[in-house]
């Protein structure tokens, strides 16, 4: 199975390796280095796939978990310096 590189650097993939990988139009995609070839792996989402995955009793207040987050960071650094 073959690709042409265009002037950009761009590939078509072929349908039969889109197929394979269950890529959709604007699925990402990874490519992983190794010693002498590029592995393609499909992306699993983003932040977005993972809505709903962690079950909570009560509404969340993301801006003071962040500031809790950051203090808790910039102690760490501190403590490290």
């Amino acid at each position: 199975m073959f690709a042409r590189l265009s002037k950009k650097g761009q590939i078509t993939l072929p349908a039969e390796v889109r197929r394979l990988l269950k890529l959709r139009p604007g699925a990402r995609v990874r490519f992983v280095l190794e010693e002498n070839a590029v592995r393609l792996l499909p992306v699993e989402g983003g932040i977005e796939s993972l809505k709903g995955a962690v079950k909570v009793d009560a509404p969340q207040d993301f801006k003071a978990a962040r500031h809790r987050a950051m203090e808790e960071r910039s102690r760490e650094e501190a403590s490290r310096a």
